[in-house]
């Protein structure tokens, strides 16, 4: 049997029909209820959907049982792990507090010397317990008759032989029966959860050592312990308050739990839940797979919970693959039944539905049939009609098609033009693009072979942009110059500056181009200029191989691809000019910021010169007044003595004379001492103050840091006595001469240690004991330059501050401790004044590291940083 419905002569077709668009949908005629096509697939598959659907459910119902058992199963397993991680932290933290047990006490109610001799060594010993253990906030130590002898704690004061009677307390009594206590957990001032761990020794004289435990210690255990990717576990006490959590806020707030029913089961069940309760609401209201697990012999309870979303995505997933697998399935049927309801009901459709298509006014539709019988027949029938009614409108359909063809090319002009527009506004200073795709598009649209554009350079015309060229062709165009000249169209348009037409190039008299420019493929051209103020500056070019003039609809259209092609070139030279107007400014404005920089400098240094000149006259005379009466008096005490040596005493009144004017003695040589370094400090900032006709010379700087750290550590000390900072000094002996202006080095160095010595003084306030503030300074020979480190080991300076430490005025230190200039002028008396670096080095609470690079030989465009 062999049926087909096929068109004989597709090129007379006629537009479809409303009929012919209801056999294409598959509609039903008028009369139909049913068709006989989907009775037989209809039966078909149902029968295979039926035995796919009842296999599905089967599968899908014992797979989401044993998926769920084993679930619960891991649950409980991880349960159980956590609970065991929890007894062996109680139990090392136990093994740790055995140790205090092991010497005996004295029964006696007043300690003798022995014991007494043996109380700081078991402080000692406790002492050490609690750093090892940092889980024991206190440590009491009671004797066997309950009486505590020792006690000492994190959160309160020490006690030694308090005397405290614990007979009676449960912590004493059951730890001295069952040598081990745990008492209920309870949180201290309503936040941290603690629990009392009580261990008797043991021998019966040694004693109980009792142990407030910190709970909150836990949460390090239970955040380890990993439950899925978004699940957790977490240990209730037997009241159901919450003891750890990965979550530590809601242990710190004493959440209580009892109320969530997974809690109260467990509760109720000694630590194990029943099935009915495997799936429960956590206390964000979360549905979850939860289980349990007994902590012994604390009487606490591990829970471990995991979304429910996330315990069945596998399970999700593999229903889902099973849905896919019914779904193709189920496709799979429809599509057999469809082939074999086709195979018994295709002739009469086919038949049908070339009956319905000729009726609609398909008249070049042909039902082929090849059964034998009376349908093969009628095939013929409804053939031999549509041959008669298909001459009958082939000439309506031809003028269908001459006008459709008409339209179809109207919408791609329009198309390819709001294309080429869209290309113009993306790239409007990208030239060369612009340029390509107008030439581009211009020679499509118009039915052009070739397309150049030319542009001026140098005052003669050159190749700009080309389509349709080869690479021979464009580069012989790109090197060959074109100029106003009759015997070329490119000439030709920019004598005339208006549009040129030569429809066949060999039939112009006036063409005549030279031998480098002349091809004898060229025969119709068009020439556009592109006019800016009535003045060319290039020309748009359209090329034919064969004499086809341009009509006027393409030449309207070559001009408005010129005259786009002006705009861009327009825009680009008005784009550059800005730039470069910009850039001008900028550099103006660059130049101006550097100058009014430099002044705001000088007058700054000259100011801080003044005023350190001003203090440094200040403190000159009082200083020489406390040398020189300090000398006076240093001459009056050897007179006493050589007067007392003569003088009738007795030898105790001689020895305690001499004693006191010894002392005396001694006490104005160190006076003398120090006011002689203090003229030196004086005389140092008199010569830095004066020093400054602004010249720099070659100085030591080995000589310079030495010299500022000494300044900076005898100014701190002269501020605050107790100061004390060390100081390291690694110096490069061939460091050597520098040519710097002196002073304003020092005023850096002197800045930076000096906030070395402020941010190592710092952090000794908040450091452990044992901690040196230390401020090093290093040199370095690097060549043609040299480097200087100044370290301190204080607070460090965080990202944040770092980013900003040397803009003016800006300081973290307290109002009135700094003005937040000392950086900023640091920086600018190293970089632009004397052309030099100055990177920092830092970790916040660790160390501060200032790096310096000097050039050996300042550049000639130095500022100056001299003062008067």
């Amino acid at each position: 049997m062999s049926i087909s419905v096929h068109p004989d002569t597709p090129q007379t077709r006629t537009l479809p029909s409303a009929a012919e668009g209801r056999v294409a949908s598959g509609e039903a005629g008028p009369g139909i209820k049913t068709r006989l096509f989907t009775k037989y697939v209809a039966l078909f598959v149902a029968v295979v959907a039926i035995a796919l659907l009842a296999n599905g459910l089967f599968e899908v119902f014992f797979y989401y049982r044993e998926h769920k058992a084993a679930l619960i199963r891991v649950q409980h397993e991880q349960a159980e792990a956590a609970a065991a991680k929890i007894s062996q932290f109680v139990k090392e933290i136990e093994s740790q507090l055995g140790w205090t047990t092991q010497l005996p006490w004295s029964v006696s109610h007043q300690p003798d010397k022995s014991d007494q001799a043996s109380i700081e060594p078991r402080r000692f010993d406790a002492l050490r317990l609690l750093r090892q253990v940092p889980a024991i906030t206190e440590l009491a130590q009671v004797d066997s008759t309950g009486r505590e002898r020792l006690r000492v704690s994190r959160l309160a004061m020490d006690a030694i032989g308090s005397g405290i009677d614990l007979s009676d307390d449960p912590k004493f009594t059951q730890a001295i029966a069952h040598k081990v206590y745990y008492g209920p957990v309870y949180f201290r001032r309503e936040s941290e959860p603690y629990m009392t761990l009580a261990l008797a020794g043991a021998r019966k004289d040694a004693g109980v050592s009792i142990a407030e435990v910190n709970l909150k210690l836990i949460w390090d255990v239970v955040s380890q312990i990993k439950v899925g990717e978004h699940g957790h576990a977490y240990v209730v006490g037997p009241e159901g308050r919450l003891i750890a959590h990965p979550d530590i806020s809601l242990v710190l707030r004493n959440t209580d739990l009892s109320g969530l029913a997974q809690v109260r089961a467990a509760l109720a069940g000694g630590g194990a839940m029943p099935d009915a309760l495997q799936e429960a609401t956590n206390i964000q209201g979360q549905k979850v797979l939860t289980a349990s697990a007994p902590i012994s012999p604390l009487g606490w309870t591990m829970f471990v919970e995991l979304p429910v979303e996330e315990a069945y995505a596998t399970l999700y997933a593999s229903l889902e693959r099973l849905a896919i697998v019914l779904l193709a399935a189920s496709i799979f049927a429809v599509l057999a039944g469809i082939f074999l309801a086709r195979r018994m009901v295709g002739p009469i459709q086919a038949l049908r539905s070339g009956a319905m298509r000729i009726g609609g006014g398909d008249f070049a539709q042909r039902i082929s049939i090849k059964t034998g019988d009376e349908l093969e027949e009628l095939a013929n029938q409804f053939n031999h009609m549509g041959e008669r009614l298909q001459e009958s409108y082939a000439g309506l359909e031809s003028k269908v098609e001459q006008r459709t063809s008409e339209l179809r090319e109207a919408l791609q002009q329009q198309t390819a033009t709001a294309d080429v527009l869209k290309v113009i506004s993306r790239s409007t200073f990208d030239l060369q693009t612009v340029l390509d795709t107008l030439v581009g598009s211009a020679a499509r649209l118009c039915d052009a072979d070739e397309g150049t554009i030319f542009r001026p350079r140098d005052g003669v015309f050159y190749l700009a942009a080309s389509c349709g060229l080869d690479a021979e062709q464009e580069n012989k165009l790109r090197t060959f110059a074109s100029v106003p000249e009759r015997g070329s169209v490119v000439g030709r348009t920019l004598l005339d500056c208006k549009t040129v037409h030569v429809p066949d190039v060999q039939a112009d008299p006036e063409y005549a181009p030279s031998s480098a420019r002349r091809r004898s493929n060229v025969r119709t051209m068009l020439g556009v200029p592109l006019l800016r103020e009535g003045t060319p500056i290039g020309v748009f070019v359209l090329t034919r191989h064969v004499v086809h003039p341009f009509s006027e609809k393409q030449i309207d259209l070559a001009t408005t691809f010129a005259d786009q092609a002006l705009i861009a070139i327009e825009n680009v030279r008005l784009f550059d000019e800005v730039q470069e107007r910009t850039r001008e400014l900028s550099q103006s404005l660059d130049d101006l910021r550097a100058a009014q920089g430099r002044l705001i400098q000088t007058e700054k240094l000259a100011s801080l010169g003044q005023l350190t000149a001003g203090i440094a006259h200040e403190i000159k005379n009082p200083l020489n007044f406390v040398n020189n009466f300090s000398s006076v008096s240093t001459e009056l005490i050897d007179e006493l003595k050589e007067v007392l040596r003569t003088a009738s005493l007795d030898d105790k009144t001689k020895e305690e004379v001499g004693e006191l004017t010894g002392m005396l003695r001694g006490n104005l040589d160190k006076v003398v001492q120090h006011g002689k370094r203090a003229d030196s400090i004086v005389r140092n900032m008199l010569l830095h103050s004066r020093e400054g006709s602004g010249e720099h010379r070659p100085a030591d700087i080995n000589a310079i840091v030495e010299e500022s750290l000494n300044l900076a550590y005898h100014g701190a000390r002269a501020e605050r006595p107790s100061f004390n900072v060390t100081l390291a000094r690694d110096f490069d002996p061939a460091a050597g001469m520098a040519d710097v202006y002196p002073q304003e080095i020092t005023r850096v160095f002197l800045n930076l240690i000096s906030n070395g010595f402020y941010a190592a003084t710092k952090r000794k306030e908040s450091a452990a004991a044992g901690f040196e503030p230390t401020v090093s300074a290093s040199t370095k020979n690097l060549g043609a330059s040299v480097e200087i480190r100044i370290r301190d080991n204080g607070t460090g300076i965080p990202q944040e501050v770092k980013e900003k430490m040397f803009n003016p005025f800006f300081t973290t230190k307290p109002a009135g401790e700094g003005t937040g200039l000392g950086l900023s002028m640091s920086h600018d008396i190293v970089v632009k004044q004397h052309g030099g670096t100055i990177d920092v080095n830092t970790t916040p609470g660790v160390f501060t590291e200032f790096i310096i690079t000097l050039p050996r030989t300042m550049a000639a465009g130095g500022t100056s940083g001299g003062r008067t």
